[in-house]
């Protein structure tokens, strides 16, 4: 089975799975990289990382307008069920996980933080493991610097993982790299970069670092570019 992934720039990518739609942060209003606004975009299910504003960017608008289902920690499916009228919002909390049409999701942890736009708390911020019915793992780990623990998450046998390279928010590109070797992925495609000034990254002299000191395959994709896996 072919997953194909569209990059929405920043953190924000477009899955297909199986003929399944699925968001990860679709931050498009106020991102300046988003290759197409909010109505070019399709879902059937909707995950989110954190509570910032730069992750959940347009999830009510795309759940209303699509009939989603929203999947993220507890506090913020609370706050879109309570604050925005949501209603199909599952929430599930770090190590735990739900069984979709598509496959399994699960929570990860992450070292970030999750307030959420109207400054309400978010909950802990996380990253995302999807384990396809056909038995691909893929891996996006939202905001975070590098942790030990992703040994562990490498463990799962990782054929693509997504890792944010732009630094002062997140890691950075040599932290990302630390990161790969921990996880062992086949595939590595960065993220959270090149939104704002402040995580201004050259993408292209990272990947070369990737290809050289790790076993991962890098892959850098240009807003509205499209991978096969």
């Amino acid at each position: 089975m072919t997953i194909e992934l569209t990059w929405l720039g920043h953190s924000g990518f477009a899955l297909t799975i199986d003929g399944h739609k699925v968001l990860i942060d679709p931050f498009l209003s106020g991102n300046a990289l988003a290759p197409f606004g909010v109505e070019a975009v399709e879902a059937g299910t909707i995950l989110l990382s954190h509570g910032h504003g730069d992750h959940i960017g347009d999830t009510p608008a795309i759940a209303r307008r699509t009939g989603a289902t929203v999947v993220s920690n507890v506090e913020i499916s609370n706050w879109l069920r309570d604050t925005h009228g949501l209603e199909d919002v599952i929430g599930i909390n770090t190590g735990g996980g739900v069984r979709l049409p598509f496959g399994r999701v699960e929570l990860t942890i992450a070292h970030h933080s999750s307030g959420l736009p109207d400054g309400a708390y978010g909950g802990m911020p996380n990253g995302i493991l999807i384990f396809t019915n056909e038995g691909q793992t893929l891996y996006h780990a939202g905001d975070t610097t590098v942790f030990a623990e992703m040994e562990w998450i490498g463990d799962e046998g990782i054929d693509l993982a997504i890792l944010p390279i732009g630094d002062h928010y997140t890691m950075g590109p040599a932290k990302a790299l630390r990161a790969i070797n921990l996880l062992r992925p086949k595939v590595v495609i960065p993220m959270h970069y090149n939104t704002f000034d402040a995580i201004t990254q050259d993408a292209a002299a990272w990947a070369e670092r990737v290809a050289r000191e790790t076993a991962a395959r890098p892959v850098v994709l240009e807003p509205g570019g499209t991978f096969s896996l």
